[in-house]
């Protein structure tokens, strides 16, 4: 059983803290120093998550609970805190940073659940901004302010690769994609974003998860 509690009044960085605070202590309080080592870290990161004011990444955060000799519970439960730290993260900042001054259907948005390759995903995103009325590359930068560029922009939409998390979400924010809509391309991301390395053997069903939506 996992040993690590969810605080739901709190924000998802701060559980996230606490939690890992929790493991150190399950393991005697070891020094910033001693666990920085064990899991080649500087102990300015070790200590920046512990206190709350930085979220890791992920792969170094698994070094770091190995360090711990965590769970496989507290594992998974660590885990799941990050991403609901990141997204609230990244939605808090796109809320302050994001504006569209362009009337926008409430209907008729593309659906990427259909989605099944990095490249499907880029044509999906071509065609939220067809959906948004075409905005020049420059308006899109705009409404991003410094989160997104022209050369930005173009360069996502003319790959045929994954687009890095932020880019895509502060380009859908720039196209009029809000809240649960958002929700889903986020979903699609991540799962694309699994099979592309050895992770997704831990997520059971996502291989097939690609086609089952045609």
């Amino acid at each position: 059983m996992a040993t690590i509690q969810r605080i739901n009044d709190m924000p998802a960085a701060s559980t996230l803290a606490q939690a890992l605070a929790e493991l150190r202590a399950k393991q005697g309080s070891p020094s910033l120093r001693t666990l920085a080592d064990r899991a080649q870290l500087s102990a300015s990161s070790v200590h920046g998550w512990l206190s709350g004011s930085a979220l890791p990444r992920r792969e170094p955060l698994l070094r770091f609970l190995a360090a711990l000799d965590s769970a496989p519970d507290d594992i998974v439960r660590i885990l799941e805190l990050l991403d609901r730290a990141v997204a609230g993260r990244g939605q808090r900042q796109a809320s302050i940073t994001f504006r569209s001054d362009i009337p926008l259907p409430q209907f008729g948005q593309p659906d990427p659940l259909t989605v099944a390759t990095p490249a499907q995903f880029v044509e999906a995103l071509r065609a939220v901004r067809i959906w948004a009325g075409s905005p020049s590359l420059r308006a899109l930068a705009d409404r991003g302010r410094s989160r997104l560029s022209k050369s930005s922009i173009g360069a996502m939409l003319n790959s045929e690769d994954l687009p890095k998390y932020d880019r895509f979400v502060a380009y859908l924010y720039a196209c009029g994609i809000r809240e649960n809509n958002l929700d889903v391309w986020v979903f699609t991301w991540r799962r694309l974003k699994a099979l592309q390395g050895p992770e997704s053997q831990w997520m059971p069903g996502l291989t097939s998860a690609a086609t089952s939506f045609r």
